[in-house]
């Protein structure tokens, strides 16, 4: 596995999740080729268990397309308990804001009453 001193790019972003209630602080690193997750902060178990399965990947399985072919999705499909979790659309966000391929925006998904 690549020494994180080798991942020069990071972004970190903060999601939350809404009625669970599990907010989660999640670091994507990479080089531009390679992006290593952390899970820095999470109230969710099944959150703070994609660390355990989510190693080291190449941006382009982070960004594959169709979303069923997706390599994050895939294994956060796995392991979290509800399809609406808005961690791995997070994740796939701090990816590409890494590896320098996005913006640093804010992203929000608001229910209007």
């Amino acid at each position: 596995m690549t020494d994180e001193t080798e991942l020069p790019l990071q972004a970190t972003v903060k999601v939350d999740p809404g009625v669970c209630r599990f907010p989660s602080t999640i670091q994507a690193r990479t080089d531009g080729q390679v992006v290593k997750f952390e899970v820095l902060d999470s109230q969710c178990p099944q959150v703070r268990n994609l660390e355990k399965v989510l190693h080291q990947m190449k941006i382009w399985d982070v960004m594959r397309m169709p979303f069923c072919d997706n390599t994050v999705y895939q294994i956060c499909g796995e392991v979290l308990r509800h399809s609406s979790c808005p961690v791995p659309l997070a994740m796939i966000k701090c990816a590409e804001a890494a590896a320098e391929l996005a913006l640093k925006k804010r992203v929000m998904i608001e229910f209007v009453c």
